[in-house]
């Protein structure tokens, strides 16, 4: 087994059971941002990008819609980069939930939009601020 399907079974795992600080730190000591998306059929796709940018790119073969795209900013905080925000006006018809993983915790939004809200077009901010990490084990589950 090479080291990049090694690599990938290991965030699988992690994914698995939750553990987004975890996926996080690892993406920080590799220094390379990671995406996972899920989608219809709880099928997990991992993607590994640069230091500062990994796409959001609809696997061959993966079910549409996408339940959550997690990704990383290794060595930053979490925050949606105009890259991100993109992506996420794309993605709006066919992407539920989004979670970015920073030093500092998590940031999620969802598609559900409230008219008052500032929101992403398409897309509601359904967490104004970063989610500590010792706190988003209370937030998310």
């Amino acid at each position: 087994m090479n080291e990049l399907v090694r690599f990938r079974q290991v965030v699988r795992d992690l994914v698995e059971f939750n553990e987004w600080e975890e996926i996080y730190r690892l993406s920080a000591v590799i220094k390379r941002e990671i995406s996972i998306l899920i989608d219809a059929d709880d099928a997990i796709w991992i993607d590994v990008g640069d230091q500062s940018q990994v796409s959001l790119l609809p696997p061959y073969g993966s079910k549409l819609p996408f339940k959550l795209w997690i990704h990383t900013h290794p060595n930053m905080p979490a925050y949606w980069s105009a890259t991100d925000q993109a992506s996420l006006r794309i993605a709006s018809n066919i992407l539920d939930t989004a979670y970015v993983l920073g030093r500092d915790g998590l940031l999620f939004t969802h598609s559900s939009v409230a008219p008052e809200s500032e929101c992403i077009p398409g897309l509601a901010w359904s967490q104004e601020t970063v989610t500590p990490w010792n706190k988003v084990r209370e937030v998310l589950i």
